[in-house]
Formats: structure tokens, sequence, C-alpha cells
């Protein structure tokens, strides 16, 4: 058995200095771990439990994750580790009528998750009431990954995240190598728009900002919008939360010299991983090429910060790339000329009253989602 990773509760200062730390962790932190993200989901009724890992690192797995938890490695030859590696893990609580369940969205990731998992294990057994835990490791998807996991006692679950299957694409490459890996039409569409002067602008995140966003990205589909688009209160209170702690920026492209964007985008960059949340344009356009424009106009805003990776947040897997039939089919074929698909880890239950489990997913669930309208987190 591994030596379980310490778990705790996060202190008030560590909260105050979240989006900080999440930096620090062996993933280099997601929007999805973020402050507020956190504020976020309390909009569907999720509380934000903060968490604390150190987690022991193999000896064969390489030195410890340079972070907060150690000020170097300790070597501890006669346990087989190198000192250990610092977690902070966002949960969101939810509360159903046999327990409460947590979500760690993307997280925890670690450099061995056994510990990580032995230590959830033993902290989440000492949680009054806590039915199960769903983890969602920011790892990419192998068999031997997914067997792992299941021989930790765990239970596959679904894609909880549009960004389990998606495109990454390496910003610590800089902006010449990175715009040399786009198609030959993305970057020709790029060139394009720059020479016929579209113009990209960083709004304030402002109500008006807000109001011609949202109508950008109602006009798919006849102005239904994209699958699986949230009511309008909710998008107002994820810009909010994330431009207010300075970790979210809208891009607006315009195609001529009028006050209407034509096209916009909004980028959060907490972590050191920026990703492209919501987009929208309109379908009438002078300048071909501004989707593309903006886009990179925001990696090299991200390259200038520091970010590692820009997450372009949502294709099919990469086995149904071509499956028309897939929601994120159409968008999936602007964004692969960016980059390839890579598919991460689905969610893994941690089961802690496995009756109860039993009795929530074969019967009570839906009986309770069609009374309480909700998050079904624990799907």
């Amino acid at each position: 058995m591994p030596v379980p990773a310490a778990v705790r509760r996060a202190s008030p200062d560590e909260i105050a200095d979240w989006d900080a730390r999440i930096e620090s962790n062996p993933d280099g932190g997601h929007m999805v771990q973020s402050s507020a993200f956190a504020e976020t989901k309390r909009f569907d009724g999720l509380e934000p439990v903060h968490l604390v890992i150190d987690a022991p690192v193999p000896a064969t797995d390489g030195p410890a994750t340079d972070g907060p938890a150690a000020d170097g490695p300790a070597t501890d030859a006669s346990e087989g580790r190198v000192g250990t590696e610092r977690i902070h893990a966002l949960a969101l609580e939810g509360k159903v009528s046999l327990g409460r369940y947590w979500y760690l969205p993307m997280g925890p990731t670690a450099t061995a998750m056994a510990p990580v998992i032995e230590g959830l294990r033993a902290f989440a057994a000492r949680e009054p009431g806590l039915l199960v835990v769903k983890v969602e490791p920011h790892l990419e998807r192998t068999p031997a990954r997914i067997e792992e996991l299941l021989g930790l006692g765990l239970e596959q679950s679904r894609d909880m995240q549009v960004m389990t299957h998606t495109v990454v694409l390496d910003l610590a490459q800089g902006e010449e190598a990175l715009f040399a890996s786009f198609s030959q039409m993305i970057r020709r569409q790029v060139r394009g728009a720059v020479k016929k002067g579209y113009r990209v602008e960083r709004p304030e995140p402002t109500q008006e900002t807000f109001d011609r966003m949202h109508a950008m990205m109602l006009t798919v589909q006849g102005g239904k919008g994209m699958n699986g688009m949230r009511e309008r209160a909710y998008y107002d209170r994820f810009w909010g939360a994330f431009t207010e702690a300075g970790t979210g920026r809208f891009y607006f492209g315009y195609d001529d010299d009028g006050d209407e964007p034509q096209a916009g985008i909004f980028v959060t960059t907490a972590g050191r991983t920026a990703v492209y949340k919501d987009g929208g344009s309109r379908p009438d356009r002078k300048i071909n090429g501004g989707s593309a424009l903006l886009l990179w106009t925001a990696m090299q805003d991200c390259i200038a910060d520091g970010k590692l990776a820009f997450d372009l947040a949502g294709t099919p897997p990469s086995d149904r790339a071509d499956d028309e039939s897939h929601p994120f089919y159409g968008l999936a074929q602007f964004k692969l000329r960016f980059g390839p698909i890579t598919d991460f880890l689905p969610s893994f239950d941690l089961v802690l009253h496995p009756l109860r489990h039993k009795l929530w997913e074969r019967a009570v669930r839906r009986i309770e989602w069609r009374i309480k309208k909700g998050p079904d987190t624990l799907r």
C-alpha cells in the first residue's frame, strides 16, 4: 500500500490566495479549479470546499514538483520517496436526499495518483454524510491509467467537462513555433484579416459588453445558440466572477468602422492554462478570418502573461472527430485547424457508502431530479 497523502481543508489565508496557489499544482492549475469558478458554481447550489493535499512522490517517478509543500525535495530512501508535492484542489459540494457529494473538477492531479486516492478516501470517510467523491485527474486518457484508477477501487463515471476532449496548444514553445504549427488555412486567415484591417479590441467588462457577447453567442442555430448553452443569468455570473478576479477577458473583433462587433470571445486565465471559454459571431461578415485572429491575439497575450497552454475547450472524442452527428462536430472542424484532439480521463467515483450510492444511482436520482431541478453532478 502506498503512503497516503495528507489531506486537509485550506486555511482562510490559503483560500484568499487561491488562484496564485493553484499555479503551483502539478498540472499548473486550470479555470475549473479557480476562485471565480467556485463562486460561479454557487449559482447551481454547489458550495466550494478548498482542499490541500500533500502527496508523496515516488523516487521512481522523478523529483518532487517544485511548490509550496517543500523547500526542496527531501529524500526518504527508506520509503522510496523524494519529498512531496502540494495540490490545491477545489471540491464542489452538493446535497441530495441521501447525503452530500463532492465533485473535484479536473482534479486532483498528481505525479502518483495512488497516495492521493488513499488520502482522499481516509479524509472523506471522516466527513459526516458524505456519500461519494467524484474525482477527475487532468491526465491524458490511456487504458493503463483507467485500469490503474479502477484498481484503486474507483468506479468509472462519465465525461463531466466539455474539456475532457479538447485541443490544447503548447504556449511554452513561443509565438513563432506556435503559429507555424497551425494549419495553412488558419495562418492564411490570420494574415488576411490583419492585412484587410480587421480590428481587435479588449472591451471593459461592462453590462453592455455582456449583452453584446451573449447576443453574438445566440446567432448560432437560428437564434437558439450552441448546444448546451446555459441560461443568460449563468453567463453574467460567470463573466462577472472571472473579470472581477482578474482572470477573464473579452476580445471583440470589428470588420468595419462601426461600433458593433462582428465576433467576440471570452478567455479565462486562471492557472497556467488559458481557456477559450465562450465565443460567438454575426453571420454577416465583410472580412474573413476574424475568429482566427481573435484567438491568435488572445494566445499572444497569454504567452506574454507566462501561460503554458491554451485550451480551445471542447471537441468530440478523438475517435468521433469525423462523426457529423456529434454536437461539437462543427466547432471541431475549426478547432482542429489549430491542433489535434487530446482525450483526458473521465470522472471516477470514490464511493463511501456503496448501498446508499447504489440506491441513489438506480432509483432515487431520477425521481429527485424530476421534483427538484439542479446540476446532475452525481450522475
